[in-house]
């Protein structure tokens, strides 16, 4: 800048009209040079301004700051991912479920026979019928984290089937419908001991014998005196369902709000039972 306005200054010229001409090519260079120093001012401005903002974006800390991503839980999001999203079900409503052993074990291989209902699980349901499965694949069952409860577990909510592994049927629950009752349920413990609660309030095996209706291979029991045994303690708050063509009592499901309060199931409480049924020993 310095030197061209030195050439400005020392620049001779014969007439007017060159020297006009002279000073105004002089004035036209130093605003020029005057215009592009702002413009890279500018340009550098909006980078920062750029960076900024893209840091902001990112949550990316600056180098001044002491946080960091780890501290912002950077691992937990990592070793979650799309899992976590599916942990948290918005399901609408639990149904707990207890087989009859002896129905179920009637054309099937059995290490052992309770003459009692047994757990068969505690599962998340919509409102429509349908129901979540398998949410997270990332928490497998562990049985070490339910060993206080194992030695209840067996007695109540027992694998019978000689063809399985003894806690066959605890994963399968686990996996297929404990990993569904998030948030209401959180981990193996929380959901296996709340069955168990569950059992303890609402296994019907006792009610049915204050009625004189107990295990037999050939009484027939009415179905309506059945429900009404039933009813007369917990509501209509259940279902039953039948096999054998209708004739052998199989499964009690319980309808339970998320605060594990009796609500209505919404649907026929004998759907596929005969008028009489048995309870097969």
């Amino acid at each position: 800048k310095l030197l061209r306005a030195s050439q400005c200054t020392t620049t001779t010229t014969t007439t007017t009209t060159t020297t006009v001409m002279k000073r105004s090519a002089c004035s036209y260079s130093s605003s020029a040079s005057a215009l592009a120093l702002a413009a890279l001012v500018l340009v550098a401005l909006f980078s920062c301004c750029i960076q900024r903002v893209t840091a902001t974006r990112l949550h990316i800390p600056s180098s001044s700051s002491s946080s960091s991503y780890e501290d912002a839980g950077a691992d937990e999001v990592i070793n979650n991912g799309l899992e976590s999203s599916s942990v948290g079900t918005d399901f609408d409503y639990f149904v707990f479920t207890m087989t009859w052993p002896g129905t179920f074990c009637e054309d099937k291989k059995c290490v052992k026979d309770p003459p009692f209902f047994t757990i068969h699980g505690l599962w998340p349901n919509y409102s429509d019928g349908t129901w979540p499965a398998f949410c997270n694949s990332s928490y497998p069952f562990n049985e070490k984290e339910i060993e206080d409860l194992v030695p209840r577990m067996n007695q109540v909510w027992p694998e019978v089937l000689s063809t399985h592994n003894v806690d066959w049927l605890w994963t399968h629950e686990w996996e297929k419908h404990g990993t569904c009752a998030a948030p209401v349920l959180t981990g193996e413990h929380s959901y296996f001991s709340k069955a168990l609660e569950l059992y303890d309030v609402l296994n019907p095996t006792p009610v049915l014998k204050e009625q004189d209706i107990v295990p037999s291979n050939t009484k027939l029991y009415d179905l309506s005196d059945v429900v009404d045994a039933i009813s007369r303690l917990f509501g209509a708050t259940f279902n039953l369902s039948c096999q054998e063509g209708g004739e052998d009592l199989f499964q009690i499901e319980f309808c339970l709000d998320k605060s594990f309060q009796a609500r209505d199931c919404g649907s026929k409480q004998d759907r596929n039972c005969k008028s009489k049924v048995r309870i097969p020993e």
